[in-house]
């Protein structure tokens, strides 16, 4: 979906250069289920697709059978609940997450209170670590782990996930990159054009920030990128927005204006990638053709990239063929 929630897509792709009603090679789907929009391809997802964000905040804090909290996913927010037969509690999580894995609760309560805290680790958190009054802990990845004790006003417990880069592969030997929870892909600058659907099934309705988008880069997409080995990442974090899944030249709907602005805040977190131009790889059926099998060679000069969270970006390319050494 866009970052201000105004328009989603029914089909995405994980190279995606083109964002148009151009004919493809689809079987099923058609041609305008590419674009972001208010109801392409098929209405269903009008009423389905902006219930993620909710249900997620929703499953962030669970019950536990003995009377205590189990923090199942992370992020700004706050629980309020009874524990210890019925007194009440508060926790406060103060965090970035998940551009940042350092993560801090701060337990709000009249008196003095025990109840068990239970974290779940994601199976991608090597190293966590769990600091809190006590001592420290140092669990494993992919577990839940229990502090039971007697809390009171103000006490803390900070937990650390560090958020090493790693790699994974795909098509013809591509690779993926991954910080964290959170998979990157390659900035692309962007050139939107607002169009009118009239199809049997949907169509483009005027109402406030409804609009159906093609998108085209005004940047070159056909990326390799050096071996992880070979990089020497740059990681650049910046002030989180009031849309944390934004980036800048991103078109977003101005409520107090009544239109459409161009967004001028970098996304929330950037990677500096070393790579070169692929001369050869361009577009087939409307889309980037299928990676060329790695590694592949170049004799493009090497550059920096940046490479943002795959959310926040309309336009990516997020399978990158490696360059030869």
């Amino acid at each position: 979906m866009t970052a201000d929630c105004w328009a989603h897509q029914y089909d995405q792709q994980a190279n995606q250069v083109l964002v148009t009603k151009d004919k493809r090679n689809w079987t099923t789907n058609g041609d305008a289920s590419n674009i972001y929009g208010l109801m392409p391809n098929y209405p269903c997802c009008l009423a389905n697709f902006h219930q993620g964000w909710p249900k997620y905040v929703q499953s962030m804090w669970m019950a536990t059978n003995d009377n205590g909290l189990a923090a199942i996913v992370y992020g700004p927010c706050s629980v309020k609940a009874k524990a210890d037969n019925g007194i009440d509690v508060m926790i406060e999580e103060i965090t970035d997450y998940p551009f940042d894995g350092n993560i801090r609760m701060v337990i709000h309560t009249d008196g003095e209170v025990e109840f068990p805290l239970v974290f779940r680790i994601p199976g991608w958190a090597e190293n966590a670590s769990i600091n809190y009054p006590e001592g420290n802990l140092n669990p494993k990845k992919e577990s839940f782990i229990k502090i039971n004790r007697l809390w009171k006003e103000g006490d803390e417990v900070n937990i650390s996930f560090p958020m090493g880069i790693k790699s994974e592969q795909g098509y013809n030997n591509s690779e993926k990159i991954r910080r964290g929870p959170l998979y990157f892909a390659l900035r692309i600058g962007k050139l939107y054009d607002k169009i009118e659907l009239k199809e049997r099934n949907f169509g483009s309705i005027e109402y406030k920030g409804s609009v159906d988008w093609e998108i085209r880069p005004s940047t070159e997409w056909n990326v390799g990128i050096l071996p992880l080995e070979d990089q020497d990442f740059e990681i650049i974090q910046t002030k989180i927005s009031k849309y944390p899944f934004s980036d800048i030249g991103e078109m977003i709907y101005d409520n107090e204006k009544s239109e459409y602005i161009e967004w001028n805040l970098e996304a929330p977190l950037l990677l500096k990638v070393k790579g070169r131009i692929i001369s050869e790889w361009g577009i087939k059926d409307n889309s980037a053709a299928d990676p060329p099998e790695s590694p592949v060679f170049s004799k493009e000069p090497i550059q920096r990239f940046s490479l943002i969270p795959y959310g926040c970006a309309r336009l990516r390319i997020s399978e990158f063929p490696v360059l030869k050494n």
